[in-house]
């Protein structure tokens, strides 16, 4: 835990653990055993957050003062630069839980639902990646320092929702995800049920995502906190936008595999706003409320993110026994490496990936996620021309790449859970995709440093693709994958060598 960051967080967080057990057991126990077995798991974890200090217990929805050792503004991207790294935690999150949907033990009769659901949830996931992207936008407009760091897992912070970690979907994980993007007034007795599962699951009260955003707004609100000398209008031209990184993600437009099978359930459609003043950031806070973690109670709102996971969450719950056979056995937290870990089911610990080919397209996943996250943060360094956002500048190639890389990361997670986890279990669990970060995601001050960078993850991924092939069959369909994406590469790296290269007569840092 980051006592630097979680020692700031007293006006954020209180004692409160914001759950009435009473109420919470009345309304969730249909029979003694059930009633004894929530009273356990509810005891347990009100007196471990009790035991903690204030300043580290659960969610509050009250704005304090701004605490010592900040002004208005700085405390206000504190804020902002937790919100990031929760919006990061949260996608891959999701973004794992959908992978792991699927797999040849599916029933015939639920393999086109099945679909869906992994649809719908990695539209979720592209949402989530919309919010952090609108995150940096309003970090940009106050002149700080844009956030695209988190930690690694598994971890228990008090800056997430719940527990960090990578697992395959269930009802508990499920559950726990309801509860964090859930609004504020949800407290009927399916809430009372799904709460106490998810504290049951994660040991602890899973905080609502929503009222860190609440406190946002708060601030926002406020001239005495926030003046309007601290927004910085002349910043639009580095944030994105809508027009340069949404298109073709309207509803509608995008994702209709979902909405085809579970009729109601939306299209992905990314919320990307820029923000210029003050107005304009409270409208970019206040979609991603609505959009995601519900300012409103949005049960007649089909588009938030907690409906569509509660929706899935009643369809599997009435699945009964072949609720396991519509998730592939992938192991929780794998990670790359030579990491000391658990068992593949432990939440708590990580997993090595010691098969020799699934290590391999492991450590190939790091590095395409890697780009991601290094292009995404490269293009926030570049002014776009809002007068034509049709021309494919520098920055355009950027935002370009950035999808691109979401699609290797399905692609190669794709091929990982089918993969085992170890070499002397081939039946066992499966391996999954790592999400690892990076030593660092800092770039260079330095424009053609930073393109420098591009190019020795592509020298990463080429020497992985050189390993790859000496233990890939010809004619597979991962070979055939790996070559597509190598030629992508060599398009690639000729634009970074031309960016790289300076102009005759141009001195050379």
């Amino acid at each position: 835990m980051r006592a630097r960051i979680s020692r700031h967080l007293g006006p954020v967080l209180s004692a409160a653990p914001g759950l009435e057990p009473d109420r919470l057991l009345a309304e969730s126990a249909t029979d003694t055993d059930t009633a004894i077995d929530a009273a356990s798991d509810t005891t347990v974890a009100l007196a471990r957050r009790l035991a903690r200090p204030a300043a580290l217990a659960g969610p509050s929805d009250r704005v304090g003062p701004v605490p010592p050792e900040f002004s208005g503004r700085d405390y206000t991207i504190f804020l902002l630069r937790i919100a990031a790294e929760v919006e990061h935690t949260l996608m891959v999150q999701y973004l794992f839980a959908a992978y792991s949907l699927g797999g040849p033990d599916v029933p015939d009769s639920l393999r086109e639902q099945v679909r869906a659901w992994q649809e719908t949830i990695l539209g979720v996931a592209k949402e989530e990646m919309g919010h952090l992207i609108t995150v940096q936008n309003l970090l940009t407009v106050l002149g700080a320092a844009r956030q695209f760091d988190r930690d690694d897992y598994p971890s228990d912070s008090p800056l997430y929702p719940f527990g960090f970690r990578l697992e395959p979907l269930s009802l508990n994980s499920l559950a726990a995800y309801i509860c964090a993007e859930s609004p504020a007034d949800w407290n009927d007795a399916e809430a009372a049920q799904i709460k106490a599962r998810a504290q049951a699951d994660t040991g602890d009260v899973v905080n609502r995502v929503g009222a860190l955003f609440d406190q946002l707004i708060t601030l926002f609100e406020d001239p005495a906190i926030l003046p309007d000398n601290v927004f910085q209008p002349d910043t639009r031209v580095f944030q994105a936008g809508w027009d340069e990184w949404g298109r073709g993600y309207r509803e509608d437009q995008r994702g209709t595999e979902a909405t085809s099978v579970l009729p109601g359930l939306p299209a992905p459609e990314l919320v990307i706003l820029p923000a210029d003043s003050r107005a304009a950031a409270l409208v970019a806070l206040r979609a991603i409320a609505e959009q995601g973690e519900g300012l409103q109670a949005p049960e007649d709102e089909n588009d938030s993110h907690f409906v569509r996971f509660l929706t899935i969450y009643r369809a599997l719950d009435q699945i009964g026994p072949d609720a396991a056979k519509v998730v592939r056995p992938v192991a929780t937290n794998p990670v790359a490496g030579d990491e000391t870990g658990g068992a593949p089911g432990d939440p708590d610990t990580p997993t090595p990936i010691s098969h020799p080919e699934a290590v391999l397209w492991a450590h190939l996943f790091n590095v395409r996620y890697r780009k991601l996250l290094v292009s995404l943060s490269h293009a926030f360094e570049l002014a776009g021309d809002l007068t034509n956002l049709n021309a494919l500048s520098p920055r355009g190639w950027l935002i370009h790449r950035t999808f691109g890389e979401m699609y290797n990361l399905r692609a190669i997670a794709g091929l990982l859970v089918r993969l085992p986890l170890r070499v002397d279990d081939v039946d066992g669990p499966r391996a999954g995709p790592p999400f690892q970060m990076p030593y660092s995601l800092g770039l260079p001050s330095n424009e053609r440093n930073r393109w420098r960078v591009h190019r020795d993850l592509l020298d990463a991924a080429a020497a992985l693709y050189a390993d790859l092939r000496a233990v890939l069959a010809e004619g597979s369909e991962a070979r055939d994958y790996l070559t597509a994406v190598a030629q992508l590469d060599q398009i690639e790296r000729v634009q970074v060598e031309q960016l790289i290269t300076p102009a005759a007569g141009s001195p050379t840092p």
